[in-house]
């Protein structure tokens, strides 16, 4: 049987975010610099991933370890780490042509706001992604839909339509069929792994990587039309 305090902690993790999202789209002022607007996105994902971990203490009167299936080992956490990165970004390069021959949208003009952002500040975003959504939508989620079905294709289904549903507010359709290949396998490494602060560890390298590279390739841009 589902109970009050299962369904009040997955819509704080499930939809958490995206209902602050419209709250900050539909009531704060619009703002024209990026760093600005990036910033309060930021700041709403940690308000979320906040108040799940105190209604986890709180009102479910667990731990926070509790948000994560188990703790790996040293060597198997860098081993994980290192492996589940190397999924990513493979995953990455050998989908990217495959969307570009379909016309499936890009990237381009959601990550050219990040390009602006300097190498701490793209840390910062990277870290925030890594952290608080691998803890609502796959350690939290997750955990606790197992406990309630006992159904791990269940668990990862809800949590992989809830996470890739979560980033349809602010990105094109393409983008998200294309960030629903990390999320897919995300979700797949975490019922293979169980171990949340691996997939943030995993999710923050893969993210830091690309927004790295993307102002790399700005900047070389840039050079080039100076020329």
């Amino acid at each position: 049987m589902v109970s009050v305090e299962l369904v009040g902690g997955l819509v704080i993790a499930l939809a958490g975010m995206s209902i602050v999202g419209v709250g900050v789209d539909r009531y704060l002022p619009a703002v024209d610099d990026p760093r600005a607007d990036l910033l309060v996105s930021d700041l709403s994902k940690w308000a979320v991933f906040l108040l799940l971990c105190g209604y986890v203490v709180a009102v479910e009167g667990r731990p926070l370890s509790s948000l994560s299936g188990r703790s790996l080992d040293p060597l198997s956490f860098v081993v994980v780490v290192g492996g589940g990165l190397l999924v990513l970004l493979t995953a990455s390069v050998a989908t990217a042509p495959l969307f570009d021959r379909f016309g499936v949208g890009d990237l381009g003009e959601e990550l050219s706001e990040l390009a602006v952002l300097s190498r701490p500040q793209r840390i910062f975003v990277a870290l925030t992604a890594g952290v608080t959504e691998e803890a609502l939508f796959h350690g939290y989620a997750i955990e606790r839909l197992l406990e309630a079905t006992g159904s791990p294709l269940l668990a990862g289904t809800i949590s992989f339509a809830a996470f890739t549903a979560g980033h349809a507010m602010g990105w094109n359709r393409g983008a998200v069929v294309r960030i629903a290949v990390p999320a897919l396998l995300t979700t797949v490494m975490y019922l293979l792994v169980r171990d949340v602060v691996a997939l943030m560890a995993i999710h923050a390298l893969n993210d830091a990587a690309g927004l790295l590279l993307v102002r790399s390739v700005s900047d070389t841009a840039a050079e080039e039309s100076t020329q």
